[in-house]
């Protein structure tokens, strides 16, 4: 694509405050674009799961009475706020095959692209010499871009207005579309070196931005500041891959009408999220509820009905079910995805998380986020670990409450990650700035996992190791903490324990 220098125009930050506890409105109507209205170790507790497991431990400590509503500070930026939309729940049933296309400026600092370059040099991908010439070149530019189903489109895009005739790229004129495209695929992909499906794949794109374009099917968005710390996927923006959640579909279907599904895109991982948002039998927009929030939503939410089955039963109060999963175009179950989502980037999640997303939804919610959980299991378990132990660093505190189950800690020992694993070791000097952890936290894993990843703790503490040395630290600061091991291997006790965990920690 060709870049042109321009004057930068900073996209507008917006610092609206939700609160959680406070009256806001519901959220809007299905199929629109959601625009977010301003709205000790001794004791023994009835909070613990009652049912039968290899090893239970219990510590608590009291929250205050009558304390203030938390509130959050909403940091998404006017770009993230314009891409949200809400509709129905489109797993089950039909859904719109339209390509999503939005169209914008990006604009890149001298920052960012020293950010970048200096990187490229850590991974030896540059060298200094070529670094410094890169930086004494660089300048401030922006550019028409597209992101299409939440995937950055960055080649030719086609002036507005265009009709498929006559059209000029670089130093080349074509008749018409076609031919352009026919120039794509037979010259311009071959001189690149691509693959036949790279190709096909490319090209399909291609012509999807091209249809979108001429036929006015694509939102104008706000300009924005280009990242560079996606989470690099290689992914068909045009994939579906909604047949690989797990999920019980006659269950959702007596449930769909309660959830909410919202696309939510992050600047900073350049990624789109799919939210989902359950909301509870007898809801009313007036009160104010918990959040209960299940990373890994191509498996949890799943657990939706069974949760909500017990709230209308009345083995549980109404609470805020909400699930954060990946894009339908990315293959959410993958381990290298949720390896790069949950832990290489898991700072930059967080931040989402804290900052973004649960702002947006206090800001259409009533939620009490002082009594909200954060649950992660597995490579989650170790996101909500470190969710955990560095809550402290922000402004916002949307949860009061954490689930750690099984937390597959030998992912940092991965020496092709080069992750910081001391950190965790040392709950990332949480208790070197803090003598007491005023959360509430929830240990959990499963008595016969540690055979099921044996080739891969190399030489480093089994899951369960780490999970008992985890609950000795937190123990010895008089935090509020259930530790307890269930009969199971890795995750077949994760359903089961969600539904005693809100029966536990939110009775009716």
């Amino acid at each position: 694509m060709k870049k042109t220098v321009s004057v930068l125009i900073a996209a507008a930050l917006l610092a609206c405050s939700a609160g959680c506890g406070n009256t806001a409105p519901a959220a809007t109507s299905a199929e629109t674009t959601a625009s977010p209205v301003s709205t000790s170790a001794e004791t023994t507790t009835s909070s613990a799961p009652e049912t039968t497991a290899a090893e239970t431990t219990v510590n608590t400590a009291k929250a205050p009475e009558n304390a203030a509503p938390v509130m959050l500070t909403n940091k998404m930026s006017e770009f993230e706020r314009a891409y949200v939309t809400k509709r129905k729940l489109t797993l089950i049933g039909e859904w719109n095959e339209t390509p999503d296309v939005k169209l914008e400026n990006a604009a890149v600092t001298v920052e960012a692209m020293e950010a970048l370059h200096r990187r490229r040099v850590e991974l030896g991908w540059e060298t200094e010499d070529e670094y410094k010439k890169i930086m004494d070149e660089a300048v401030e530019y922006s550019y028409p871009e597209a992101i299409i189903n939440g995937v950055i489109y960055n080649d030719f895009i086609p002036p507005e207005g265009y009709d498929g005739g006559k059209l000029e790229y670089w130093d080349r004129a074509f008749d018409n579309k076609d031919a352009y495209f026919t120039w794509l695929f037979d010259d311009l992909y071959e001189q690149y070196g691509y693959t036949m499906s790279d190709k096909e794949m490319q090209l399909k794109i291609t012509k999807a931005l091209f249809d979108a374009v001429i036929n006015g099917n694509y939102k104008e968005m706000p300009d924005r500041y280009e990242s560079f710390e996606g989470l690099e996927l290689q992914i068909d923006p045009l994939a579906d891959f909604r047949f690989a959640w797990e999920f019980d579909k006659a269950s959702l279907e007596g449930i769909k009408d309660r959830i909410e599904e919202y696309s939510v895109y992050d600047d900073t991982l350049c990624t789109e999220f799919i939210v989902h948002v359950t909301l509870p039998p007898d809801y009313d927009s007036s009160k104010t509820y918990p959040v209960f929030f299940l990373t890994d939503g191509v498996w949890r939410l799943n657990d939706h009905a069974a949760l909500y089955k017990a709230m209308e039963n009345g083995e549980a109060a109404d609470t805020i079910l909400v699930s954060l999963g990946l894009n339908y175009n990315i293959k959410n179950e993958d381990n290298y995805v949720r390896q790069k989502l949950l832990i290489e980037k898991r700072e930059q999640l967080l931040n989402f998380i804290t900052d973004d997303l649960m702002p947006f939804l206090g800001e259409n919610y009533n939620i009490d986020c002082a009594n909200s959980t954060l649950f992660g299991h597995s490579m989650g378990g170790v996101f909500s670990h470190y969710a955990l132990f560095n809550s402290d660093r922000y402004d916002n505190q949307p949860f009061g409450r954490y689930i750690i189950g099984s937390p597959a800690f030998f992912n940092l020992y991965d020496s092709y990650w080069d992750l910081d694993s001391t950190g965790a070791e040392t709950d990332y000097g949480y208790f070197d700035r803090h003598d007491t952890l005023e959360k509430k936290v929830f240990l959990c894993g499963g008595s016969e996992e540690d055979i099921d990843y044996a080739a891969y703790y190399n030489g480093h503490d089994s899951t369960l190791e780490g999970l008992k040395k985890l609950n000795d630290r937190i123990s010895a600061h008089s935090g509020s903490l259930t530790y307890k091991l269930y009969d199971s291997h890795h995750y077949q006790y994760v359903p089961e324990m969600l539904i005693e965990y809100l029966k536990a920690e939110y009775p009716r």
